[in-house]
C-alpha cells in the first residue's frame, strides 16, 4: 500500500493529467452504476462498479455499491463484498443496513437484526435508520406469526479414541475403557413455544440422543431429555430466566441414571451485543447399578453450581464468551464428593460463504473429598478440554458440521488419568 501511494504521488507530480483522467473515469463509472442500480439493472451496475474499482481498487464506496448490486441480484459474492466494505469502516451505517437487508433476504433474521440495529444506532433519525426500522418491524411481525414449533435433526458418525461416548452434558461413566471405536449418532430435538409476548416467553422441548457403536455396544448411549424454559423481561436491559429439565440415561440398553435440574439465571444486556449471564444450578441425580458399573449407585447425590458468563461482540463477525463456575458435588460415598473450579472461553466466527467456526477451551479442576478406595489417597483431577467445529450452511434448512474435541484428564490416580479425542461429521436439518 505504501509503495502504491508513492507511485501514484510520483505519477501525479510528473503527469497530473493521468490522475485527473483516472478520477474522471472513476466518477463516470460510479455515476452510471448508481443509475443502473436505481433502475434495477443490476448486471449493468455490477459491471460499472467493477470498472470503477479498476480505477480505485481499495475505494470503500465502490466496494459498498458493488456489494449492494450483488445483493440485489442474488449473487453469492454479495456477503463477502459487503463484509469487506464493513471491515474498511465498521461505523458506516449504510453498510450495516445493506448487510441487514442481505441476511433478511436469506431469511437469516437473527443475523439481519444485529446489523439493522447497528445501523439505527449509528444513524438515528435518518433515511438509513428509517429503512432499517422497517426491516426490524418486518422481522418482529414474522416472529409473532411464525410457527410455534421447531425440529432439529443431526445424524452422522463419530470416532472416539477412548470410549465411552456420552450425550451432551451427560455424565461420563466412571472407569475408562481405553478402547477406540466408531459410532453412528442420531440427535433429534423438538420444541414447542407455550407462550410468547413482549415480556414473557416459555417453551417445552424434548430431545433424544442415540449412539450405536460398531464394536462396543455395551457403551451405546440413549439419552431422553425434557426441558421447560421460561423468561421474563424485568427491564429492557434485564431478563430473569429459568430452566427445568428431566434427563433419563441408558448405557448399553440398561438404566444408568436419571436427574432433575433447576437453573434460574439473570441476563444483563449492556448494549451493542454485550451481555452478562449469572446463573445458579441445582441438580439431583440418581445412579443405578448395572453389570458393567456395579458400584454406580454410590455416585447418587446432588450438585450445586454458580457461574458467570460474559458475552463479547469483538466485531460484527466475531463473538466471544468467557466465564467461570464453581460447583460442589455431594454423594453417598465421600470419595465421590468434590469441589470444582471451571474457567472457559469460546469464540464464534461468521466467515464468508455461510461458514461458522466455533472454538472452545476449558480448564476444570476437581478436588475430591474422601480417600479413594483404589489408591488410598484423595483424588485430584485437572481436565483440559479443547474443541473446534466448522459448520457450512448448504441451504437455509440444511448444513454440515465437522468437529474435533480433545480431552486430557490429569489425575493423581492412574485409572482416571486419560486422553481422549473425538472426531465427528454431522448432517443437520431444521424444520
Amino acid at each position: 500500500m505504501k509503495h502504491t501511494f508513492l507511485l501514484l504521488l510520483l505519477i501525479s507530480l510528473l503527469n497530473p493529467s493521468i490522475v485527473l483522467a483516472t478520477e474522471k473515469a472513476y466518477e463516470q463509472h460510479m455515476a452510471k452504476g448508481i443509475l443502473s442500480l436505481e433502475t434495477n439493472n443490476y448486471s449493468s451496475a455490477i459491471e460499472e462498479f467493477r470498472a470503477a474499482m479498476k480505477e480505485k481498487p481499495d475505494d470503500e464506496k465502490a466496494i459498498l455499491y458493488l456489494g449492494i448490486a450483488l445483493s440485489r441480484s442474488g449473487n453469492k459474492d454479495a456477503e463477502t463484498t459487503l463484509k469487506k466494505a464493513l471491515s474498511m469502516n465498521p461505523q458506516e451505517p449504510r453498510t450495516n443496513l445493506e448487510l441487514g437487508i442481505y441476511y433478511y433476504s436469506k431469511s437469516l433474521f437473527e443475523e439481519a437484526k444485529d446489523y439493522l440495529e447497528e445501523a439505527v444506532r449509528l444513524a438515528p433519525n435518518t433515511e438509513v435508520s428509517s429503512k432499517a426500522e422497517e426491516y426490524l418491524k418486518a422481522i418482529a411481525n414474522r416472529a409473532a406469526s411464525r410457527k410455534p414449533w421447531m425440529i432439529n435433526i443431526s445424524a452422522g458418525m463419530q470416532y472416539d479414541s477412548n470410549v465411552v461416548l456420552e450425550a451432551e452434558n451427560g455424565p461420563l461413566p466412571q472407569g475408562i475403557s481405553r478402547k477406540s471405536d466408531w459410532s453412528a449418532v442420531l440427535y433429534i430435538k423438538g420444541q414447542y413455544n407455550l407462550l410468547r409476548s413482549e415480556k414473557i416467553n416459555s417453551s417445552i422441548s424434548y430431545s433424544l440422543y442415540q449412539s450405536l457403536h460398531s464394536k462396543l455396544s455395551d457403551f451405546n448411549i440413549t439419552q431422553n431429555l425434557i426441558t421447560l424454559n421460561a423468561s421474563y423481561k424485568i427491564l429492557p436491559t434485564l431478563n430473569l430466566a429459568g430452566r427445568y429439565s428431566f434427563e433419563y440415561l441408558l448405557v448399553g440398553g440398561h438404566d444408568y441414571d436419571y436427574a432433575h435440574t433447576l437453573t434460574p439465571s439473570l441476563i444483563i444486556s449492556e448494549g451493542r451485543g454485550f451481555s452478562t449471564v449469572i446463573e445458579y444450578q441445582y441438580r439431583k441425580e440418581r445412579f443405578m447399578d448395572t453389570a458393567l458399573f456395579t458400584d454406580n449407585s454410590d455416585r447418587t447425590g446432588s450438585n450445586n453450581l454458580i457461574g458467570i458468563t460474559q458475552n463479547i461482540p469483538v466485531t460484527t463477525s466475531i463473538i466471544a464468551r468467557i466465564g467461570y463456575s464453581y460447583d460442589k458435588d455431594s454423594t453417598r460415598q465421600d470419595y465421590w464428593d468434590y469441589k470444582g473450579d471451571k474457567g472457559f472461553i469460546g469464540i464464534k466466527l461468521n466467515m464468508p460463504y455461510r461458514i461458522l467456526l466455533d472454538l472452545y477451551g476449558e480448564y476444570y479442576r476437581k478436588d475430591y473429598k474422601g480417600v479413594n478406595p483404589i489408591s488410598g489417597t484423595e483424588r485430584k483431577d485437572t481436565i483440559h478440554t479443547y474443541s473446534a467445529s466448522l459448520t457450512r450452511a448448504l441451504t437455509d434448512r440444511y448444513s454440515i458440521t465437522i468437529g474435533e474435541c480433545y480431552i486430557r484428564n490429569n489425575s493423581n490416580i492412574g485409572l482416571y488419568d486419560y486422553r481422549r479425542a473425538i472426531t465427528s461429521l454431522f448432517l443437520n436439518a431444521r424444520f
